[in-house]
């Protein structure tokens, strides 16, 4: 559909009069008349009733009318976001990030993002969620990265990709030299997390699973000093955790992945926010969504809390 007749038409339909829209459009009234021609011949549709004393809408003009003025705007705001990026030759931007996620796949996002945006200045900040979120809130973060689904009404988000989900071992333990486990063989085990305080969702969801799966395994929550692949690698227990983590982890430990499960790593911002340089990472991540995992079900979905 030609935007130049959309427009003409929304006008026409608007003011329902030809020669009012005509001056209004910065235009003559024979041409206007041929674009309005030539929409409904486009469309096999015929959009006004006129006669000599007035011009009417048919049903079908009061729908192009609503849905035309829906798609205007958002090509107005396509063009304003694209001048916008366009126009990028510097700024800064304030990432924050889960340590997760750092592991996993910030560092291919972020120089990724420098390569096409290089004169961007990048200031990365690693935070809980919470923090990370009330950064977001209060302007002291551009964008953030998360690992698990983002549930906040006043801040928007998307995932990035869909990291494969697994359990770090010790070396020895018996898993370590299967390809992939099920997660009803973790029934037996000591599940190392993190405080709830550190990932609500995730702690959460995590017991969720067991439940659901009809296994209990102890569970022992670190402390603030702790390190979860250290605990690991002392025998402590094992550890939930995602693909990307293992080249961080120590000879002692071996990363399994669990049959057909993995964690989604989102993207959040505060869609009051309106720096140039956000939309441009935003764009890009928009760009890279097609590597996420097609593959794997979600950590997540099908879970009823």
């Amino acid at each position: 559909m030609d935007l130049s007749k959309l427009r003409a038409f929304v006008v026409v339909a608007e003011e329902l009069n030809f020669r009012r829209s005509a001056e209004i459009l910065g235009m003559t009234q024979p041409p206007l008349t041929r674009l309005i021609a030539g929409l409904e011949d486009d469309l096999g549709a015929k959009l006004f009733e006129r006669t000599t004393r007035q011009v009417k809408l048919t049903g079908t003009g009061v729908f192009l009318l609503k849905e035309g003025r829906e798609i205007i705007a958002r090509a107005e705001k396509l063009e304003h976001e694209v001048r916008a990026i366009s126009r990028i030759k510097g700024g800064e931007l304030s990432v924050a990030f889960s340590t997760t996620v750092f592991l996993a796949s910030l560092p291919k996002i972020m120089g990724a993002f420098q390569e096409r945006f290089p004169k961007v200045v990048i200031q990365l900040h690693q935070e809980t969620r919470q923090r990370l979120f009330a950064g977001l809130r209060q302007g002291r973060f551009d964008v953030g990265f998360v690992e698990g689904s983002v549930d906040e009404e006043d801040l928007a988000s998307d995932t990035v990709h869909d990291e494969a989900l697994g359990v770090l071992l010790p070396k020895q333990h018996s898993f370590a030299r299967r390809k992939q486990v099920e997660l009803s063989e973790l029934g037996g085990e000591t599940i190392i997390l993190h405080p709830r305080r550190d990932n609500d969702r995730f702690h959460d969801t995590v017991h969720l699973l067991f439940r659901q799966s009809g296994i209990k395994p102890k569970v022992y929550v670190k402390n603030d000093w702790e390190s979860c692949p250290v605990l690991v690698a002392i025998g402590k227990g094992v550890s939930l955790t995602i693909l990307g983590t293992q080249q961080c982890a120590f000879p002692e430990t071996k990363f399994v992945p669990i049959r057909q499960l993995s964690m989604p790593v989102s993207v959040v911002w505060n869609p009051e926010n309106t720096n140039p340089a956000l939309k441009g990472m935003l764009s890009f991540v928009a760009e890279n969504a097609a590597l996420r995992r097609k593959n794997a079900v979600c950590l997540e979905e099908g879970l009823k809390f």
